[in-house]
């Protein structure tokens, strides 16, 4: 299940907050279990590793849980997760989906 794009921004824009960093918190409530590919980045190429890239993870997500990314100042977090959830393969993944948190921002999107 993903967000359109223009809920996305709703979502986004309606987050903001008083904290100093920036967070987005991805949620899973559909699947059992999801791995998940995590990019921390500054350039607009979420498969980009040169000098704007700034963290990777994988992340195994259980249903109903969450995971908090924290996103530096004038950073985007990109996300995919297992291509089929109830049967992963290594390196089977859907393709990006990314948020740009504004200074202070905090959002939450489903996977």
């Amino acid at each position: 299940m993903r967000l359109g794009s223009g809920l996305l921004l709703a979502l986004l824009l309606a987050g903001c907050s008083g904290r100093d960093g920036n967070q987005l918190t991805l949620h899973n409530s559909v699947w059992d279990q999801v791995h998940v590919e995590i990019v921390v980045t500054k350039s607009a190429n979420c498969d980009d590793r040169g000098p704007e890239f700034v963290a990777r993870k994988e992340v195994l997500i259980r249903k109903d849980k969450v995971e908090n990314v924290d996103v530096p100042p004038e950073a985007a977090v990109c996300w995919r997760h297992d291509r089929n959830p109830n049967n992963p393969k290594p390196g089977d993944w859907t393709g990006w989906s990314r948020a740009t948190l504004y200074p202070g921002q905090s959002a939450e999107t489903e996977l």
